[in-house]
């Protein structure tokens, strides 16, 4: 009887750890962290880190500020440079250049975007992303923008921010040829 017991035992601790594998399973397919919408760049990481920079353009095309629909059947897509390469920590700084694509009669058409410097900070860089808890800082439209710019990014990265978009106008156009032109 006492045998049967350690076998009941041991068979319901096996079940236990299954039913907790599967429960973590499950968050970690509705929380979508399977789920790619950016395409890794692995050769060349604009942050040094192919995940963070996947993390980052989720973010972005997760949030209306940036990315926004006007036309029904478009897609978003945005990509970023890098305006501190030499630090590898948060809070990170970027010009981003998201836009909202779609192909009609054949050709591709930006129905809007947009292009603007961001910090981006995280809690805790050792954790594994969470998108929700990303914050960003953006400076804002008109006479505030240079005001903002001075208390939002170090000055070390001010001669950055009068930024030619033409390479990320490039980009952005690849990325979106890329997916939408096939």
């Amino acid at each position: 009887m006492l045998r049967l017991n350690k076998i009941m035992n041991k068979k319901n601790i096996l079940i236990l750890i299954i039913c907790v594998l599967l429960g973590i399973l499950f968050f970690v397919w509705q929380k979508g962290i399977f789920k790619s919408k950016a395409v890794l760049n692995t050769e060349n990481p604009i942050l040094g880190n192919a995940s963070l920079d996947k993390v980052v353009t989720d973010f972005l095309l997760s949030k209306q500020e940036f990315s926004w629909k006007t036309g029904e059947g478009s897609t978003n897509f945005c990509v970023f440079e890098n305006l501190n390469p030499k630090s590898e920590l948060f809070p990170i700084y970027i010009w981003i250049r998201c836009g909202e694509f779609k192909v009609i009669s054949g050709e591709l058409k930006e129905l809007s975007g947009t292009s603007l410097p961001l910090k981006i900070d995280y809690p805790n860089e050792l954790s594994y992303y969470d998108l929700s808890k990303i914050t960003f800082e953006a400076p804002r439209d008109g006479s505030l923008y240079d005001k903002d710019i001075k208390v939002i990014f170090p000055e070390s990265i001010w001669p950055r921010l009068n930024h030619d978009g033409t390479y990320l106008n490039q980009k952005i156009l690849e990325v979106a040829k890329k997916s939408l032109l096939k």
